[in-house]
């Protein structure tokens, strides 16, 4: 069984990307200040690779054109997909907010109003979730949803 305390921690923070940018490892000002720097960086990290992610399957498709999901995929993934995808809006934000998210994505045409109605039709199956606000990267990653589901039509 492997065993963290077996590794050096500067080289985890290394290959899990907080390594400091100073160059000399026996300066005791590469370590991070708080955790918060790290945050800052791993955050930039997944955010770059969600949106490079959006370019590649926008490629795949041959470009985007608005909206970018018109209509829901007829194939099977597509319906889990668009299940997690809700599933995340009411996690985050509740079923009205979800459903204003999706009213709001139709408005800036990423959805269609097929799309979108199907997508709002699905909300009230969904369970519980929490009141908090949609964040820039909220939305982020509802671009990445539609972008592969998009990509299954």
């Amino acid at each position: 069984m492997l065993d963290p305390k077996d590794y050096d921690p500067e080289e985890l923070r290394t290959l899990a990307g907080a390594a400091s940018p100073t160059a000399d490892p026996s300066d005791e000002s590469r370590r991070w200040a708080k955790p918060v720097d790290f945050l800052g960086q791993a955050e930039a990290r997944v955010m770059a690779a969600q949106l490079g992610d959006v370019y590649y399957l926008q490629a795949a498709q041959g470009g985007a054109e608005r909206p970018y999901l018109p209509s829901m995929p007829e194939v099977g993934p597509g319906a889990r997909l668009a299940l997690d995808w809700l599933q995340f809006l009411v996690t985050v934000g509740g079923h009205d907010r979800a459903e204003e998210a999706l009213e709001y994505y139709e408005r800036i045409q990423w959805l269609g109003p097929d799309a979108a109605e199907t997508l709002t039709d699905l909300l009230p199956g969904l369970g519980v979730g929490g009141d908090d606000p949609f964040e820039p990267s909220h939305h982020r990653t509802s671009l990445l949803f539609v972008a592969r589901l998009a990509a299954l039509r």
